[in-house]
């Protein structure tokens, strides 16, 4: 096992920006997603952050580019975890694409009293463990991409979206020069009953919009809509 820091010492003290407590981190696995997380972290309040990774290139790396410590060890192994002192962790997060380690982790981690838990989640059969020891579940980043990249596909005129929950996405659209949605208030563009119109965007502007407000070129209309009917939304405002 080693360990690479720039002689930071470990310390829960107040932030002298805005009076917050500093919170110490856990993060296991120094890739791209646990780099990032590291660097977000220690940007927002020079945070206490732990990287634990089985690849010594990774934490040399994480050493020598942030103020952050990174041990070269085996996180499912209890040693590991006890050289990171993850008794004193505010949260552990687990970012390997490999949800046995994350699991194996995560369990361990709560055993020694870690309160709060996050975790990568790489195959949907595994969220029921996940819920089981009490983590929060993030989707995996690479899936989360592949399934916008499809969206950008199917709904071409879509620009941004968001799922709320299981069952609901959120999702921009514009306003297009060829639209015949254009001067038509909301109550007359036929969107189905489990779909909702809740901002609008226009001339540098913000709208929160009544059934009575018109559409007109040039907006971006961010709508809430049950999943099942998100094709015909698209299909609305692409005027099919």
């Amino acid at each position: 096992m080693k360990t690479f820091n720039n002689n930071i010492k470990i310390t829960q003290t107040q932030s002298k920006r805005s009076g917050d407590q500093l919170m110490y981190i856990v993060i296991i696995g120094g890739g791209g997603i646990g780099r990032r997380l590291t660097e977000i972290a220690l940007k927002d309040g020079n945070h206490n952050v732990i990287v634990i990774d089985k690849d010594q290139n990774q934490c040399e790396e994480i050493a020598r580019k942030y103020d952050a410590i990174a041990i070269n060890a085996d996180a499912t192994q209890e040693e590991t975890l006890e050289e990171s002192e993850v008794k004193k962790a505010d949260v552990l997060v687990t970012t390997t694409n490999d949800d046995a380690i994350n699991l194996m982790v995560c369990s361990l981690a709560k055993n020694k009293g870690v309160k709060h838990l996050v975790s990568v989640v790489n195959q949907e059969e595994s969220k029921p463990m996940y819920m089981e020891k009490g983590v929060k579940m993030v989707k995996n980043p690479d899936i989360v991409m592949a399934e916008h990249l499809y969206k950008s596909i199917k709904h071409p005129t879509i620009e941004e979206y968001m799922n709320v929950g299981e069952h609901a996405e959120i999702f921009r659209l514009p306003i297009s020069t060829e639209s015949d949605l254009s001067g038509k208030p909301i109550k007359k563009i036929g969107l189905p009953k489990k779909a909702l119109i809740v901002a609008i965007e226009r001339d540098h502007k913000f709208i929160i919009p009544t059934d009575d407000v018109e559409l007109f070129e040039g907006d971006k209309v961010t709508v809430l809509a049950h999943k099942e009917q998100v094709d015909r939304v698209a299909k609305i405002f692409a005027g099919r």
